[in-house]
């Protein structure tokens, strides 16, 4: 009875793993579908997907526009009024520090890495490998949780205690998503060379 009770949960468990990244997606396009269509209005034309592809093509020249010249230089004139207006300037500036990463510097989701926690134990984490200001020696580790890997802890650690993966952020994310269900080859035999705390 125990083994159809388990059975029945892992295919249950890893279904729904599967149904909510369709949904999502469906549900997203049908939306955007929907809220698109106004923007092909003007050209009289009625063909599915017009306004996506609209859509598409105006965040691209955006894009083109922000990486140009005069593109620089707009938000470097937005730059520098933002942070001349008190009530904006710590909020600007804490968005440049969370979500703009320099082309020089790697972000958070960089480097996959298994952290000691103690009696021969360790944990998935993802670090940008970056020393701390002032102490080389330590790293910050994002700890995600489990089954919402988006949320989780930021740890500073020893670099000593990171043990570096061969593991891209997909497969980490995969193997986060699956309860341990989806094992990456990488994962072989990683446990017996964590480092531990004074080793």
């Amino acid at each position: 009875m125990s083994e159809l009770f388990d059975h029945l949960r892992n295919k249950l468990v890893a279904g729904a793993f599967a149904a909510v990244p369709i949904i999502v997606v469906v549900y997203a396009a049908i939306w955007i579908e929907t809220n698109t269509k106004i923007l092909a209005a003007p050209l009289g034309v009625k063909a599915p997907g017009l306004g996506v592809l609209i859509a598409v093509v105006g965040v691209y020249l955006l894009g083109v526009l922000v990486t140009s010249v005069v593109g620089r230089l707009f938000f470097g004139l937005a730059n520098a009024v933002f942070r001349r207006v008190p009530g904006l300037r710590l909020l600007y500036q804490a968005w440049k520090d969370l979500l703009v990463v320099g082309p020089d510097q790697a972000g958070m989701f960089h480097q996959c890495v298994l952290v000691s926690v103690g009696e021969g134990r360790a944990q998935l984490g993802f670090t940008s490998g970056r020393s701390l200001p002032g102490d080389p020696k330590s790293i910050c580790v994002f700890l995600p949780n489990i089954p919402n890997p988006i949320a989780g802890r930021l740890v500073i650690v020893p670099r000593e205690v990171c043990t570096p993966l061969r593991l891209s952020v997909e497969e980490a994310f995969k193997y986060q998503l699956s309860s341990g269900n989806y094992l990456p080859q990488s994962l072989t035999g990683v446990a017996s060379n964590v480092t531990e705390p004074g080793d």
